[in-house]
């Protein structure tokens, strides 16, 4: 019934608008001509008009062709074909029209032009056919585990060549030169003695943001409301998926394999995923959480739902279901971005039983759900409701390291943890002069980064289920430098490189749910892997050199990162300014 409705209340307005426009057409036309005719010339010069805009935006020649004809170089051009066709003559409203027309023509072959070119520039990331099965030799092998041995002078086996119900992509064989024979139809790739890893999984990123500090996060909330209605146009969503794919290749490009979206706006990430999938372009894996959920006036209610009761919590979750996202988002704490005053940042805002809410809906749907969670509080509560993962962090208290490892509510028994010690870092250590964030917003950047990297060493000493994570979008946390969060685990902890390693990939598929499909290199798992110079188990910097990509076994031979420009470096917070 309101489906109804509404198409009424659009065929009514619409009729309203193009009354009073023809009005309008019209008492132009009579001031100008004086008769009748004049009047009925001028509106069939205006549909004739309309109809000539579709000549004239065929890309890359629509802006010249328009222009030389407006200003007679063509003769009987479709400027005087029009007028003749309406028994007009020149006059100063037919020429203002088919200016204005001559306008937005142009504007939609600039449109045109721009998606042709970016078409074409992503031509090298698609899938070329017919694949080759391809044998990795002469290289090193860190197959992800926690306490494994280097394989060195290794062989890895792909098939890409598959029957008809067969993956391709997937790993045949690993091991050393000595224990496997490679068959004849393999193409050899000479890794030269560098060292392959699994690719890098980032589990709490944002596909809409690049890392750009920009001026947009210090708008209104009313501003940003108006820029999202713009974003949710046709052409608002076209230029977002843009953005969105570029990001996904950065990180791709940087060995990161796979990335967990925890809420990006108009299932635009569901969209991309899609695309991905359907072997539109070579990307990485994507697992969706499509829109987050909210409190109003709470943290990410400018691109996610808003939900303040248990009906509607319900709802938006099922919302999310129908769309074929991966995961739920709930953001059940405040955040640095969005706070008004100074500890405002993860105070909590959902209560117990909207989470414990959410948590049902989602495993019910059989989805696991994460939060953003940003206090000790919220954390207790987040836990008691049943989460499936913990984002952000903040110090953990005695009482909750049980309830991480036993939590009777979460979907597999155990909540995880994904620190994301690198989001609030450059805010945090940065001078506002530089970041040109409110003094609000670097206090409380301070505050949460000491939350998290308190939160992170007790998580690790406890062994509690660790993840990796990095906020990507966020100011200073971009998806080409993934591997600067393992530094930062490896220097607020006694980890080894091993271990950081594993918590960025085969630790992270298992918290994700898609340990079976990737996360190490073993037979059976997709070939999704990165490809650096030199040891990360004594030099872990090699992780930020990738020269290679394999991504379900296409290889990307040369891939290239398009940094940030004039993206300011910061070093991370001293331990001794914790206390």
């Amino acid at each position: 019934m309101s489906n109804n409705n509404s198409f009424v209340n659009y065929v009514t307005s619409g009729g309203i608008i193009l009354f009073f426009f023809t009005v309008l057409v019209a008492l132009f036309a009579w001031i100008t001509y004086g008769t009748i005719e004049g009047v009925w010339g001028s509106l069939a010069y205006i549909i004739v008009g309309v109809l000539n805009i579709f000549p004239w935006i065929i890309p890359f020649a629509a802006i010249p062709l328009g222009v030389l004809d407006i200003l007679g170089f063509f003769g009987q051009g479709m400027y005087s074909l029009t007028l003749n066709l309406a028994h007009l003559n020149h006059s100063w409203m037919p020429f203002l029209w088919y200016g204005v027309v001559s306008i937005i023509a142009s504007i939609i072959d600039i449109v045109f032009m721009l998606l042709i070119i970016s078409w074409l520039r992503g031509l090298k990331y698609r899938k070329k056919e017919p694949k080759t099965n391809i044998a990795l030799i002469n290289c090193n092998i860190i197959d992800g585990n926690r306490d494994s041995e280097v394989i060195n002078d290794g062989v890895i086996l792909i098939k890409n060549i598959v029957e008809e119900n067969e993956t391709p992509g997937l790993i045949v064989s690993v091991g050393s030169k000595d224990a496997i024979e490679i068959p004849g139809d393999y193409k050899k790739i000479d890794l030269k003695d560098a060292y392959v890893l699994p690719g890098l999984i980032n589990a709490h990123c944002h596909l809409s943001g690049s890392g750009k500090p920009m001026k947009i996060m210090n708008l209104s909330d009313n501003i940003l409301s108006i820029l999202m209605k713009l974003f949710k146009t046709p052409l608002g969503k076209i230029l977002f998926i843009k953005m969105m794919k570029k990001n996904v290749l950065n990180a791709l490009n940087a060995g990161v394999t796979t990335l967990r979206s925890l809420s990006d706006p108009f299932y635009l990430d569901v969209k991309l995923r899609k695309k991905i999938e359907k072997g539109k372009f070579v990307g990485p894996r994507l697992i969706c959480a499509g829109q987050g959920i909210c409190i109003t006036g709470g943290h990410g209610a400018i691109m996610g739902y808003v939900a303040d009761s248990i009906p509607e919590i319900r709802k938006c979750i099922r919302k999310n279901l129908r769309k074929e996202v991966d995961c739920i988002k709930i953001l059940s704490t405040g955040g640095v971005m969005d706070a008004r005053k100074v500890g405002e940042a993860g105070r909590p805002q959902m209560t117990v039983e909207e989470i414990e809410t959410a948590c049902f809906e989602a495993h019910r749907g059989g989805l696991l759900i994460a939060t953003h969670c940003e206090s000790t509080e919220g954390i207790k509560e987040a836990l008691l409701g049943g989460v499936d993962t913990i984002e952000h962090g903040a110090e953990i208290t005695d009482e909750l390291v049980p309830l991480f490892k036993n939590n009777p509510k979460s979907l597999r028994g155990y909540t995880a943890l994904i620190p994301t010690v690198i989001a609030g870092m450059g805010m945090a250590t940065l001078p506002i002069k530089v970041t040109k964030i409110t003094q609000v917003k670097h206090e409380n950047a301070k505050l949460i980064e000491i939350g998290m990297i308190k939160g992170l060493q007790r998580a690790y000493k406890e062994g509690i289920k660790l993840g990796l994570g990095t906020d990507a979008s966020v100011p200073y946390s971009t998806h080409y430098e993934v591997w600067k969060e393992l530094k930062h685990y490896l220097k607020y902890t006694d980890m080894t490189p091993q271990d950081a390693i594993y918590f960025a990939t085969k630790s992270n598929a298992e918290i994700i749910g898609i340990d079976e499909i990737t996360g190490t290199i073993e037979a059976g798992k997709s070939a999704d892997l990165a490809v650096v110079p030199g040891n990360p188990l004594e030099n872990i910097d090699f992780l930020g050199e990738v020269f290679k990509v394999i991504m379900q076994g296409n290889l990307i031979k040369n891939p290239k990162v398009k940094k940030i420009k004039k993206l300011r470096e910061f070093e991370p917070i001293e331990l001794n300014h914790l206390h």
